[in-house]
């Protein structure tokens, strides 16, 4: 017999009267539906609108960039055959100013561009009578276009005068959005552009200077990109050069939109888990207020499917209303935010509907609501209407949930694992992600049941207040393990969140403090090396003066096999992306201790060998006596690995992943990289007496290196912060919704209280210090598991010391303990208020 039809017809019938009692239920799913997709949109969005812009972000339909060279007649002949080609190049620079009361200096990423650039997009600008001819000389002297960062930074406006190299400048306009910008990843300095006369004039291109020189074509018709690519590559096998096609345009943004996406997604779903803690509540609490319907139903020949099949058809009705809003805010949120976004990461908003992240929210929403209201739903099918009506009166035993049910929610969540670890990029950290989250559950459950236990085992305290408190904790229909569930997951979130920020903070400026140069000295030419490193030591302040040769080279090979080839773990597929410093050295550092092998003898003028990172090695699967070949301006040298060294990048000094020995790159065009630290008060004057005297040389100041870093950690941790603080918010709901559950008994027992001739303060007071109690326990157990994934993180993957901030678990507990107090107010406040004669009628 098919009941489904009667089943909905009673199901809509009771939901006239029953939605305001589903509050807490859409409240929670809303939220957690809303926050994965909204996540999910934006994400799609921003990746999408890259896609679209792609040949905007790289420059071209085709690029290949190289250090230091320029194309060879053959190799510019075969790419024009096939396209429009745009020069580029890019160097760091010191920009001086001109003419001014003040002497002030800035490092520059200047970018040398022909008369085709940009090949794809528009240059923006400040104002509107910007000259045709951005680079046309003026009173001989040639044109600059700064960006609106160094114009701040230099206070400069249009006309002004700055010095490059041996040459001074004049602005001719200040560009505010350059479509390529993006592409030349994370930038140390404000940016400017010239033509190639005006970087010919300033002398700054000298032998060894580290100018990356980039080609861009615009493909003629007809052309595939695959096609081109192989056939690049059948013409000039060896190249050293580096070839994108459009598909990579903006790629190391939407890397980082990708991952930061995921584990935010991660987070939302961690908020929508909370939420169906409520979600179980709230359904708890309404079959418990339809005691008598059920009862009624059974007596009238219903069947246990068809109570089933009456509310879970009103669970679904409900949890549709609630998944459409959420998803509805999901997929407007690019639209409503796409403004702001645009502030912090410079990549368009694609503006579009995209069904996949919505539809993976719309499963992600209803698998939890399965799962968690198939339990209670079971239990309300299988109690006898005998018992349920005395279960008005008087507990019933536990009831046994039947194994098909226990099968059907692992299953579901099984499910829900599945297809969160399916659709994520890095599937290890998302596993570990969910594994910490369901041992965060178990943890939160056994702590609210070993509180319960402590609270009954207790002896029998002398204080009234205390007493009924405690009575509150451990009695029948109590909220412990709801409060401890709904609060303990977000807490944990923010504990852990704001102490591995702490550290990370506390480590870069510890390290800046204690152990990093001040200064970074960058394209110092080797005919002035001896003149600037004497010049450097004389000046006061200035100590611990390291220097080393520098140039790029590119590692193509490794073990004879092609580096693109090679099986390479995620981690370590940095050191193979583009061009690598490399530096050659008689004396091993003193900062990289030897983990393998020895160290070449002073003086060696053998084959090549060269010494790697540990992590190299490790991430690679390398061992002493294998070889690695790297580009060097067109020319491949292999060498034998010989030694691996420990490299201790947090110290932001001078470090090489590959060192060669002594000779074999000694031949090649360099310039030398040098550092210094220098006196805090003297940093400013050390700064410009060397720019002044060493115009040419390029100097990376630390404390704009370690800002640029701070605030690019501060805005990822803002948005980190913002989804731990919505998850805080789900539990602050599930929390409000455990409580209200337990309303009626509060209202009994306060009347109660008042007939046996307690003061309302005394039963204030009591459910003031129960709610206190169990914000101090659900904020203790936050600690201790944030703390530990806090250490996790740390020591583990990033490898800091580890550092406890006591103003964190402190200002945890607080909010625990306030949002716990706030939540149950509502509830006291109405328990209070009630009549005993009122209340003892109603019974």
């Amino acid at each position: 017999m098919n009941t489904l039809p009667t089943a909905l017809r009673f199901a809509l019938r009771e939901l006239r009267s029953g939605i305001k009692r589903f509050r807490i239920f859409l409240a929670c799913l809303f939220l957690g539906t809303a926050i994965i997709a909204s996540v999910g949109s934006v994400t799609t969005n921003i990746t999408e609108g890259l896609s679209q812009e792609a040949r905007q972000f790289l420059g071209g339909d085709i690029e290949i960039s190289m250090m230091q060279r320029d194309l060879t007649p053959a190799e510019e002949a075969f790419l024009s055959a096939h396209g429009t080609i745009s020069r580029v190049s890019t160097l760091r620079a010191m920009a001086h100013l001109v003419d001014r009361d003040t002497e002030d200096s800035s490092l520059v990423e200047l970018k040398a561009v022909d008369e085709l650039y940009p090949l794809f997009g528009t240059l923006k600008f400040q104002g509107e009578d910007v000259p045709s001819d951005l680079y046309a000389e003026k009173d001989g002297r040639p044109a600059i276009v700064i960006s609106e960062a160094l114009a701040n930074r230099l206070a400069l406006g249009r006309s002004d005068l700055l010095k490059l190299g041996n040459t001074v400048y004049y602005v001719s306009a200040i560009v505010t959005f350059e479509p390529d910008r993006s592409n030349q990843g994370l930038q140390l300095a404000p940016g400017a552009l010239m033509s190639y006369a005006g970087l010919e004039a300033s002398g700054l291109v000298q032998p060894g200077s580290l100018i990356r020189n980039y080609f861009r074509l615009k493909l003629n018709d007809g052309i595939a990109i695959k096609q081109f690519k192989n056939d690049l590559k059948a013409a000039f096998p060896d190249a050293d050069w580096r070839v994108r096609d459009r598909g990579d345009g903006g790629m190391g943004i939407r890397r980082f939109v990708e991952r930061l996406g995921q584990f935010l997604s991660l987070v939302g779903l961690t908020a929508l888990l909370v939420g169906g803690v409520g979600v179980s509540n709230a359904v708890t609490a309404y079959l418990s207020g339809k005691t008598a319907t059920i009862a009624t139903f059974k007596i009238l020949g219903a069947r246990s499917g068809m109570i089933m099949q009456i509310y879970l058809i009103q669970v679904l009705l409900m949890a549709a209303l609630a998944t459409a809003a959420g998803l509805v805010l999901g997929g407007l949120m690019p639209m409503m935010i796409g403004d702001l976004l645009g502030r912090f990461l410079p990549v368009p908003i694609a503006a579009g509907l995209y069904f996949k992240p919505l539809l993976l929210a719309g499963l992600y929403s209803l698998l939890i609501t399965l799962a968690f209201t198939l339990w209670p739903l079971s239990r309300a099918q299988n109690i006898p209407a005998a018992r349920l009506f005395r279960q008005l009166v008087h507990k019933s035993d536990r009831v046994k949930y039947p194994k098909a049910f226990i099968a059907l929610i692992t299953g579901l969540l099984a499910l829900l694992v599945g297809l969160v670890v399916w659709q994520a990029d890095h599937k290890n950290i998302t596993l570990a992600f969910l594994a910490g989250t369901v041992v965060a559950f178990a943890v939160l459950y056994g702590a609210g049941w070993l509180i319960r236990l402590l609270a009954r085992k207790m002896p029998r305290p002398k204080s009234p207040t205390l007493r009924i408190a405690l009575s509150n904790i451990h009695r029948p229909g109590n909220a412990t393990i709801s409060v401890v569930l709904s609060l303990g997951l977000g807490l944990i979130l923010f504990t852990a969140i704001a102490l591995t920020e702490n550290n990370i903070t506390r480590e870069i400026n510890g390290r800046a403090s204690l152990e990093a140069p001040s200064y970074f000295f960058i394209d110092i030419q080797k005919n002035q090396y001896d003149a600037f490193t004497s010049f450097l030591g004389n000046l006061n302040g200035v100590k611990d003066i390291e220097s080393v040769p520098n140039l790029r080279g590119r590692i193509t090979h490794i073990k004879d096999t092609p580096s693109e080839e090679m099986e390479i773990e995620q981690e370590g597929r940095w050191m193979l992306r583009g061009d690598r410093g490399l530096t050659f050295t008689d004396k091993r550092p003193e900062n990289n201790p030897l983990t393998a092998g020895e160290w070449w003898p002073e003086g060696y003028n053998g084959p090549p060998q060269v010494s790697i990172s540990r992590e190299m090695a490790d991430y690679m699967h390398l061992k002493l006596g294998d070889s690695i070949t790297v580009n060097v301006l067109g020319r491949s040298i292999t060498a034998e690995i010989v030694s691996m060294r420990e490299v201790d990048w947090d110290t932001y000094g001078i470090n090489y992943v590959v060192m060669f020995d002594p000779e074999t790159l000694k031949p090649a065009p360099y310039t030398y990289l040098a550092t210094a630290k220098v006196a805090p008060e003297l940093e400013t004057a050390t700064f410009r007496a060397i720019a002044k005297e060493f115009p040419n040389v390029s100097i990376v100041r630390m404390k704009e290196v370690l800002s640029t870093l701070q605030d690019m950690l501060l805005k990822i941790g803002a948005a980190v912060d913002v989804m731990a603080a919505i998850t805080i918010l789900a539990g602050i709901l599930v929390l409000a919704g455990a409580i209200a559950a337990g309303h009626k008994r509060r209202v009994y027992d306060a009347a109660v209280f008042k007939i046996l001739g307690a003061t309302r303060k005394d039963v204030l007071r009591a459910y003031v210090l129960e709610f206190v109690i169990l914000g101090l326990a659900a904020g203790l157990v936050a600690i201790g598991l944030g703390t530990l994934a806090a250490w996790g993180i740390v020591v583990g993957i990033m490898n800091m010391d580890w550092h406890f901030a006591l103003n964190i678990p402190a200002l945890t507990i607080s909010v625990s303990i306030a949002f716990t107090l706030i939540s149950g107010m509502m509830s006291i406040w109405l328990a209070m208020s009630a009549r005993p004669a009122q209340v003892l009628r109603e019974i």
